[in-house]
C-alpha cells in the first residue's frame, strides 16, 4: 500500500511540474536543477502523505466470534464496503431417544372369541393353552410360538399353512383357532375381517407379543435423534447487507455399550450444511437436514425470499439462521449392527462459519 502512494505521488507530481523544467522567461538563467527538483518532489509527496490517512478497526468478541473491518481513507474519503464473517463452535440444541417399537417387530395371535373368549384368556396369549395355531411350519415364526409357550407350560397344535391367505381362509372357516402375523398386520386385518363380516359375527381379538417377528430386524426407525443451531446476524441502518456463505457440520457417534459381539465398537457420521458444494465421503451427508433462513426488518414482514437474504437495503434487519441435522433419512449400511438400542449415541458441538458483505447505502429523507 505504502509503494503505491508513493508512486502516485511521484506521477502526479511529475506530470504537474512537467512543463516547468525549463527557462520559464527565455532568459536561459531560471533552469531547475536535478536538487531543486528533488526537493519540490520530496515536499509536495510530505503534503500528499500528510493529507491522507489509513484507519484499521479491529472488534474482537468473546463468544467465539470475529468481526474484521479495514476503512482506508483517502483525502477525508470512506470506502463502502466491508467484509464481516463469525466462526466457532456452538452445542445447539440436540436430542437422540430411541423408541423401540415391539409393535413394528413383534410376532402376536390373532383369536377367534368363540373358541377362547379375550377376557376368560386375560387378552393374553397364556390363555390359548391347547389352541389350534395356523403357522408355517419349519418357519421363525413356529419355532416362536414353541419358545413362548414352552416357557410358560403350556402347549398349542401347529395347523400347516404355505402363507398368509390360507392361514387367514382357515381362520374363517374355523380349521384354526388363532393365526400367527406381525402385531400391526393383524391389528389391521382384525378391523377387516370385523368389517366386511367375514366372521359371521364371530368377535376376534389380538394378543400381547409373544416373540419376534422377523430376525434381525433393524429398528432404526424407532430412533428420534435432531440437533438444531441457531445464529443471528444484522444488517445496520444505512447498509446493505449480502450472505455470501454459510456452513455448518456436526458429528452424531455411537458407542457400542450391549451385543456388542459381531457389532462395530463405534459408528458416526456426519452432517454437513453449506452454501458451497463439496465432494462428501459415504460417512458424510447433506440430505438429512439444511439451513433456513428468516429474516426481520423494523417495519417490515413477508421478507422471507428477499435476494441477499437480509431484506431491503437500508433498512434496520436480522437474518436468522437455522442449522438442523435429523437421523430420520440417515443409512448407516458401512457399520455392522443390529440394533439402536445397543448404542449410547452423542451429538458433537457445531462448527459454523457465516461470511457477508455490507456496503453503505445513502438514506435520503
Amino acid at each position: 500500500m505504502r509503494t503505491t502512494t508513493i508512486l502516485i505521488a511521484i506521477t502526479m507530481l511529475t506530470t504537474g511540474l512537467a512543463g516547468c523544467t525549463g527557462d520559464p522567461d527565455g532568459g536561459g538563467n531560471d533552469e531547475f536543477d536535478a536538487e531543486t527538483l528533488q526537493g519540490m518532489i520530496e515536499s509536495g509527496l510530505q503534503d500528499f502523505m500528510n493529507n491522507t490517512t489509513v484507519e484499521i478497526t479491529n472488534n474482537y468478541y468473546t463468544n467465539e466470534t470475529s468481526y474484521n473491518t479495514n476503512n482506508v481513507n483517502g483525502s477525508g474519503g470512506a470506502s463502502s464496503s466491508s467484509l464481516h464473517a463469525i466462526s466457532g463452535t456452538d452445542p445447539g440444541e440436540s436430542s437422540f431417544l430411541i423408541s423401540y417399537s415391539e409393535f413394528e417387530n413383534a410376532l402376536a395371535l390373532l383369536v377367534r372369541e368363540d373358541v377362547f373368549p379375550a377376557a376368560a384368556a386375560g387378552y393374553s396369549a397364556l390363555g390359548l393353552n391347547g389352541a389350534n395355531i395356523c403357522v408355517g411350519i419349519g418357519t421363525l415364526w413356529e419355532a416362536g410360538l414353541v419358545g413362548y409357550f414352552s416357557a410358560h407350560s403350556i402347549s398349542f397344535t401347529s395347523v400347516p399353512v404355505a402363507d398368509s391367505a390360507e392361514a387367514t381362509a382357515k381362520f374363517i372357516d374355523g380349521s384354526c383357532d388363532a393365526m400367527t402375523g406381525v402385531l400391526g398386520d393383524l391389528e389391521e386385518k382384525r378391523s377387516q375381517l370385523m368389517a366386511d363380516d367375514s366372521m359371521g359375527g364371530v368377535s376376534i381379538w389380538v394378543t400381547n407379543p409373544v416373540a419376534t417377528a422377523v430376525e434381525g430386524t433393524w429398528d432404526y426407525v424407532g430412533a428420534a435423534g435432531w440437533s438444531v443451531l441457531n445464529l443471528t446476524i444484522e444488517q445496520d441502518y444505512g447498509a446493505s447487507s449480502y450472505l455470501l456463505a454459510a456452513h455448518g457440520e456436526i458429528t452424531l457417534t455411537g458407542i457400542c455399550i450391549a451385543n456388542c459381539t459381531g457389532q462395530s465398537a463405534v459408528i458416526y457420521h456426519t452432517y454437513v450444511f453449506s452454501t458451497e458444494s463439496f465432494s462428501l465421503s459415504p460417512n458424510y451427508t447433506t440430505s438429512s437436514g439444511g439451513i433456513d433462513y428468516e429474516t426481520a426488518c423494523e417495519g417490515m414482514t413477508n421478507l422471507d425470499s428477499w435476494p441477499g437474504y437480509f431484506g431491503p437495503p437500508g433498512l434496520e434487519c436480522e437474518l436468522d439462521i437455522t442449522m438442523y441435522a435429523s437421523l430420520n433419512s440417515v443409512y448407516w449400511w458401512e457399520y455392522e449392527f443390529s440394533s439402536f438400542n445397543d448404542y449410547e449415541f452423542t451429538w458433537s458441538d457445531w462448527s459454523y462459519y457465516v461470511l457477508w458483505q455490507s456496503t453503505a447505502v445513502t438514506m435520503h429523507e
